[in-house]
């Protein structure tokens, strides 16, 4: 077979093989006629997009080779080798998309080239062997595919490369056309079926269609324009504010843990600190997922302020003024400090041999050698000392030792790429029960040095979560996906020194807790110039609100509904529900949620200038 073959071949197999992925991945039942005209005419186009690389390829080959030049030997053999890398990043796509509910984006590729980014996925090595047996065979049924099957005789050549060009073309601005039509009047059978396509490209023409007096129909929110400012930030500088309550801090945070798992059988070291301690059982999390979850609770900032802090390396002005109080301080995650970037936000002003980041074997074999480590040094610790731990136990791929077992069927091997996810749920949901109860043991640790050492009389203890973790009560598995219950509700456990016992049933929020340690601890710094928080435990504490984030923006919080202002979620979800997530009409509800929401709207960019 001549390389003209070859070529050509690859070139028509790249794209048929990216446009039938495409339709798998996008395909569902049961759509309407103009949705799956529409899903079907954007695919052929965005086919042509993702297919570029061999395409133009295919390009500079028929070039080197009409000119008699060198070197279309090696052109061809790279084409071969793209066309495998495009299928197996089709493929590789489609269980991404299965799984978490959204396809390779920012967020994926921050994960894979941050340092410890793979590492938090909890990838096991069934789950690697897995996918390098795939590709491996991918590539081979690919190229003898190329080599074996004639599929240059189904290239359409009589249409002339002038009319397929010419096609593809019509077809994109058609498309690009139908979508921006639809997304001004709001149609979510196509907004829906877009958000479907692998990188599809939104085109919005507002203005053209107002212009044009053309009738709109908008979500709920669309009347409302409440996206966050930018500009310059205006955070505070820390001010030289003396405690006039120098408490120890010990600061628990454990990945994945949702409000429910606080149970007396699921969590019961935890459970019995709880009836010693003020607990608050309508917490909400400042984010779906890791940075912005930990951002709220360390900056009492919206989490849509992450990226800018992230720019500046800006820690808070909470670990500020424990430094500015001569606090030894010391933090450990069982995962790693750089991913997310906590070494550049919310610790970035303590030195390396202050972070402690320890990665060797499972999640809670890591947990246990840090909570043992973190334990000697607040036995040995300068007073008043400050010391952080990240959990890392209740992590997908949730790890626990076999005396944890309180779930007897549970999924033995969690791989990534061939588990059903819908289908295992309830055994996921058991590894993860598993997990949290050891994450319980080795908080229980902490809570029995602290007692026995006599220092819960002079420390400030937090239990909490970064996020939850969905098991597909709303159709989704893990978090960072949606804002529904189950991903952003979470413990919070908060022991102050002479507090006595105490239970909260009213909504509190991660944006709360520098103001109420701040507070505990006797600084004369007013809340409201460097957070959105307030101190739990001041008497008139009442929070109409809370606003939770993801990397798209911002959804608000009310004690009767949610409005989602995130540009992914407004999108392709419902832009208002119920407190437990179903779709609601705005017109068939009070107006009480109005107040919250011209506050939201009048503060949301309060820190820039």
């Amino acid at each position: 077979m001549n390389q003209s073959c070859t070529a050509l071949r690859t070139a028509f197999v790249t794209y048929c093989a990216v446009f039938l992925a495409g339709l798998v991945m996008a395909w569902q039942w049961p759509l309407q006629f103009s949705t799956g005209l529409f899903l079907l005419l954007a695919l052929i186009v965005q086919s042509f997009v993702l297919s570029s690389p061999v395409l133009l390829l295919y390009a500079l080959y028929r070039f080197v080779q009409r000119r008699g030049m060198a070197g279309g030997h090696v052109i061809v053999v790279l084409m071969q080798l793209l066309c495998v890398a495009s299928i197996v990043f089709m493929f590789a796509n489609y269980k991404l998309h299965d799984m978490y509910g959204f396809y390779v984006n920012f967020f994926v590729v921050n994960l894979l080239v941050t340092p410890g980014g793979v590492e938090a996925m909890g990838v096991t090595d069934s789950t690697m062997w897995t996918l390098a047996v795939a590709v491996f065979v991918l590539g081979l049924m690919v190229f003898a595919a190329l080599r074996y099957i004639p599929f240059e005789k189904l290239y359409p050549a009589r249409l002339g490369k002038k009319l397929l060009w010419s096609g593809v073309t019509v077809l994109l601005l058609f498309q690009a056309f139908w979508y921006a039509y639809a997304e001004y009047r709001y149609d979510r059978g196509i907004l829906g079926a877009a958000g479907r396509i692998v990188w599809y490209i939104p085109v919005t023409a507002r203005t053209f269609f107002e212009d044009l007096g053309v009738p709109i129909e908008r979500p709920d929110t669309a009347e409302f324009d409440v996206a966050q400012g930018s500009g310059t930030l205006d955070y505070p500088a820390t001010p030289d504010v003396s405690f006039t309550k120098p408490y120890n801090v010990v600061w628990l945070v454990s990945e994945s843990l949702r409000a429910d798992m606080l149970d007396p059988e699921i969590m019961p070291n935890t459970w019995t600190f709880a009836q010693k301690t003020q607990r608050f059982t309508q917490h909400y999390s400042g984010g779906n997922g890791t940075r912005m979850g930990m951002f709220s609770q360390f900056y009492g900032l919206y989490g849509s302020y992450w990226f800018d802090f992230l720019y500046a390396h800006r820690p808070p002005m909470l670990v500020d003024l424990l430094k500015k109080n001569d606090y030894s301080m010391m933090a450990y995650t069982s995962s790693r400090f750089s991913y997310p970037e906590f070494d550049k936000t919310v610790f970035a002003s303590l030195s390396d041999d202050q972070l402690q980041s320890y990665t060797e074997g499972d999640g809670w074999e890591r947990d246990r050698k840090n909570v043992g480590d973190m334990l000697q040094y607040i036995g040995n610790a300068q007073k008043p000392f400050f010391a952080f731990m990240f959990f890392e136990s209740a992590h997908a791929n949730y790890y626990f030792p076999e005396e944890s077992v309180i779930r007897e069927d549970y999924l033995t091997d969690f791989n990534y790429l061939t588990v059903d996810v819908e289908e295992n749920i309830e055994r996921i949901r058991s590894r993860y029960i598993n997990a949290t109860h050891h994450l319980d043991s080795q908080l229980g640790r902490v809570f029995d040095t602290l007692e026995e050492q006599g220092l819960l009389d002079s420390t400030i203890v937090v239990v909490t979560g970064d996020h939850g973790e969905e098991f597909m009560e709303k159709g989704r598995w893990g978090h960072n996906s949606t804002f529904s219950q189950e991903q952003i509700r979470v413990p919070m456990l908060v022991h102050i020194p002479g507090r006595a016992p105490g239970v909260t049933n009213v909504m509190t929020s991660h944006l709360d807790m520098p103001a109420t340690i701040l507070a505990a601890l006797g600084a004369d710094v007013d809340p409201e110039i460097y957070s959105y928080g307030h101190d739990l435990f001041a008497p008139d504490y009442a929070r109409d609100y809370t606003v939770v984030s993801d990397w798209h923006g911002n959804t608000l919080v009310t004690p009767d509904l949610k409005m989602v202002f995130s540009k992914k979620s407004a999108a392709y979800d419902d832009s208002v529900t119920t407190l437990n997530d179903a779709p609601l009409d705005l017109n068939q509800t009070s107006s009480d949620y109005r107040t919250p929401l011209g506050k939201f709207a009048r503060e949301v960019s309060r820190f820039y200038h």
